[in-house]
This record gives structure tokens, C-alpha cells and sequence, in this order.
């Protein structure tokens, strides 16, 4: 006598769901991912900008410092690109677009 195979659900074979399982799960890891990164921060002038290594995980930390018209200062974490783009004196968040 030999062992009964894996049963069918209602949905059809096995393989199917577990590829239908697989694509809705990379689906909604990436629609999840896409909201991730840091907030923007205000608008301003770049006043300072820093970054720091942190050789535990061998990450960088990107941040910016800007100035509104009324002198407040807000430092704030941005991504590589942002940190690439905004030199001192530019205009946040003008500078993110080019």
C-alpha cells in the first residue's frame, strides 16, 4: 500500500497555492517597504549636514540640518541621495530634485 500524495484543496493543486502564497507575500512585503525611509523634514535653507558610521552593522546615518525665515534649526535623517544631492546653502526640499 502506498501513502496517499497531498490532497487538493478547493483552490486546485498544492503548488499553486503555495506560489499564489509566495507572490501575494513579496507583494505586500514591497508595498510595505515603499513607505519606509525617513520623514521629510521642513522647509529651509541647508545649514549643516553630517553623517556617521556605525561599524557594528557597517551602516551610514544621513542627516541634515536646515534653517526656516525665522532662524529655527531642525535636524532631521534623510536618505544617501538627499544627503548627495543638498550641500550647504541649497534650498530643502528643492534640492532632492535634481
Amino acid at each position: 500500500m502506498t501513502a496517499p500524495g497531498p490532497r487538493p484543496t478547493a483552490g486546485g493543486k498544492p503548488a499553486m497555492n503555495r506560489a499564489r502564497a509566495l507572490v501575494v507575500t513579496a507583494l505586500a512585503a514591497a508595498v510595505l517597504l515603499t513607505g519606509c525611509g525617513p520623514k521629510p523634514g521642513p522647509a529651509g535653507t541647508v545649514v549643516d549636514r553630517d553623517r556617521t558610521y556605525w561599524p557594528a552593522t557597517k551602516q551610514w546615518t544621513y542627516k541634515l540640518t536646515t534653517e526656516d525665515a525665522r532662524g529655527k534649526r531642525t535636524t532631521f535623517k534623510v536618505k544617501r541621495s538627499v544627503y548627495k544631492n543638498c550641500v550647504r546653502r541649497s534650498k530643502y526640499p528643492t534640492c532632492t530634485n535634481r
